[in-house]
């Protein structure tokens, strides 16, 4: 029974390999995805959905968002990494405040927190609308009965504090083991659009938490679990999901610099082990620029006396690693407004429109002509100045009206075309 057995398998082995490559593939695959049950899949190339090719997350910041190619990919990791105040957070707020326009309620988010929780004032400033705690209500309400102030309706509480939009989770775990589990586990899901990790270089291992003292040495770190989750959440994304949907969640990864003083050549490193390297998709670096202010008459011990007052500072940015559709080298820079303690995107928006020949600078005189009929201008103006209130008087209106047609919409979507980018943000909220 054996020896015929074997026969027949000798038999089937020799008709598959008469057969030609493309059959004999054929065959492969058909045995590969019924044997391995979802474990393993072999398929065609046209098979496989790349979610980056339409799936990014903008950071609103449109010079960076075009060297981006309309943001970060979807479906991988990207990592923001930078010193202390560049605005590694404030960049992932942005995104989220992007999801929140483009999605609406039904966008999900985790952050991801091992540095203290995510700090809701600062989401605000930024324009990312999320729901306060019933203690930091009661608080406000408190603070106006000392000074004497009535306590806020429930309509006066929804106008200075808008309801949140769309879900967001906060994560937290004594040990980066249990961490990255939970996170593998959302992955695995494809619950969340977007997963914040803030931060990569903070985070603690199940060995470092056991130790009693800080005096207690503990080697390896964090780099043998950043590993495991880096390899996990790789293979992760290269997988369909039990009922065949395409995992596309974006990670954002917020890192630390270290001074790198065994190599002059490379000035910084960022901590999370070789494997991060290797697995991220954008490596983002951002450092803060130079200081903007006025020197202002300040009344001194001496008298009187000029000095200067920060009202702002530019922010650098430098695209280190850049797959998924783009190139690495990209760089500019954004300015930080302290007034609206926000990004002035009005300028950026301008900048991004005069470099690309959106907007017509002839002169003093800035403009952007009706693709329908190139005589005539959607918007003009004498001076910076004055185009950018243009921009900001024709925003209001067209968010009152809720008429997406918008000179900085405008702007945008021809400084894509101009770029060859085909990305439509209404296709994140599938």
């Amino acid at each position: 029974m054996a020896a015929k057995k074997s026969s027949e398998e000798k038999s089937v082995k020799k008709q598959k390999e008469s057969l030609p490559r493309d059959e004999r593939a054929a065959l492969l695959m058909e045995m590969v995805n019924k044997k391995m049950r979802g474990r393993a899949v072999l398929m065609s190339a046209s098979d496989y959905v790349l979610p980056w090719q339409r799936k990014r997350i903008p950071t609103g910041i449109l010079t960076l968002d075009l060297e981006l190619r309309g943001g970060f990919p979807c479906g991988g990791l990207s990592q923001i990494v930078g010193r202390r105040n560049a605005g590694k957070s404030m960049m992932a707020w942005h995104c989220i405040r992007q999801l929140q326009h483009f999605i609406g309620d039904k966008m999900m988010v985790l952050l991801a927190m091992t540095e203290g929780t995510a700090d809701r004032t600062q989401a605000r400033k930024l324009g990312v609308r999320i729901d306060l705690s019933k203690e930091e209500v009661e608080h406000l309400q408190q603070n106006r009965k000392i000074a004497g102030l009535p306590p806020l309706k429930k309509e006066e509480l929804n106008t200075l504090f808008p309801p949140q939009v769309g879900t967001i989770h906060e994560l937290h775990a004594l040990a980066v083991e249990d961490f990255y589990d939970v996170i593998l586990e959302a992955l695995a899901s494809n619950t969340y659009h977007l997963i914040v990790i803030d931060s990569i270089g903070n985070a603690l291992s199940n060995a470092e938490t056991e130790n009693e003292s800080v005096h207690d040495k503990t080697y390896g770190g964090t780099s043998a679990p950043n590993t495991t989750f880096l390899k996990k959440m790789t293979n992760l994304l290269t997988m369909r999901t039990e009922w065949g949907e395409v995992r596309d969640t974006a990670l954002i990864g917020i890192n630390q610099v270290r001074d790198n003083i065994k190599d002059p050549n490379a000035p910084y490193k960022s901590p999370g082990g070789n494997a991060l390297e290797h697995a991220k998709l954008v490596d983002l670096y951002v450092e803060s620029g130079k200081a903007l202010g006025d020197e202002v008459p300040v009344y001194t011990p001496e008298g009187w006396k000029q000095r200067f007052v920060m009202t702002g500072k530019e922010v650098n940015w430098k695209i280190v690693k850049g797959k998924a559709g783009m190139h690495e080298g990209g760089r500019g820079s954004f300015v930080f407004d302290r007034s609206t303690d926000n990004v002035d995107f009005y300028l950026d928006y301008l900048m991004a429109g005069i470099t690309h020949g959106v907007i017509e600078a002839a002169g003093a005189w800035l403009g952007v002509r009706d693709p329908e009929n190139p005589a005539e201008y959607l918007a003009r103006a004498n001076g910076r100045d004055a185009f950018i209130e243009l921009m900001k008087k024709d925003a209001v209106e067209k968010a009152q009206a809720e008429d997406p047609a918008s000179i900085l919409n405008h702007i945008r979507d021809q400084c894509f075309k101009k770029l060859g980018i085909d990305i439509k943000y209404e296709d994140l909220i599938s």
